[in-house]
């Protein structure tokens, strides 16, 4: 099974380095032209998408509409595609936590994926439920290509995972707004993963 994994569109909680986690924002109208490049880009790659699983937050599930409707297939919501539970966190900016709260930001966003934000889950957790759900999807879909839309920082522990055998590394794992990732699924086992692709987003900051 190959899966092409994409990380939603910016909103304007990113564009202002506000932790969201379950929480939600609007997407921006950069976040917009970068939805427009992500399906302009894998249009051009010829990817035959024939499902999209989308995290049901507003910002996934926005961008698990327009892949669903660029390949004219069906979109499903997976609670197990949400981003971290950031907790008593959200809403707050990464700054400030920085700021006020060092070990924790620390902990969160570099050293810990056990750690486990107040009211929240750890790195390690969102990854696992998340891994969970493909490789049960790996076992029992009949589709040879799928869509996944995620979200930034578990798509950072779940791509360490799949690359590493491990989620520690997973700060190195950082992808852009609207970056997507392909690999193949076989048996449980992940190959030919590329991850981060970014080029597409090139243009816009010009």
């Amino acid at each position: 099974m190959k899966v092409i994994f994409v990380r939603h569109a910016e909103t304007e909680w990113n564009s202002k380095g506000i932790i969201q986690g379950h929480n939600d924002s609007a997407l921006t109208p950069r976040g917009l032209r970068e939805t427009a490049a992500l399906l302009a880009a894998l249009a051009t790659a010829d990817y035959r998408i024939e499902c999209v699983y989308a995290s049901p937050l507003g910002r996934a599930w926005q961008m698990g509409q327009s892949l669903a409707e660029c390949f004219r297939c069906a979109l499903l919501a997976e609670p197990a595609l949400k981003e971290q539970a950031f907790g008593q966190f959200e809403g707050m900016s990464a700054a400030w936590l920085r700021q006020h709260h060092p070990d924790d930001a620390n902990a969160l966003f570099t050293l810990d994926a056990a750690y486990c934000p107040p009211g929240g889950e750890s790195l390690a957790q969102a990854c696992q439920r998340l891994l969970e759900f493909l490789y049960r999807l790996e076992e029992t879909s009949q589709h040879q290509t799928i869509g996944m839309v995620s979200h930034g920082h578990v798509s950072q522990g779940v791509i360490a995972i799949l690359k590493e055998g491990a989620v520690e590394n997973y700060p190195r794992y950082a992808q852009p707004n609207a970056s997507y990732s392909v690999f193949e699924l076989i048996n449980g086992q992940c190959t030919d993963l590329k991850w981060g692709i970014a080029t597409h987003l090139g243009q816009l900051d010009r």
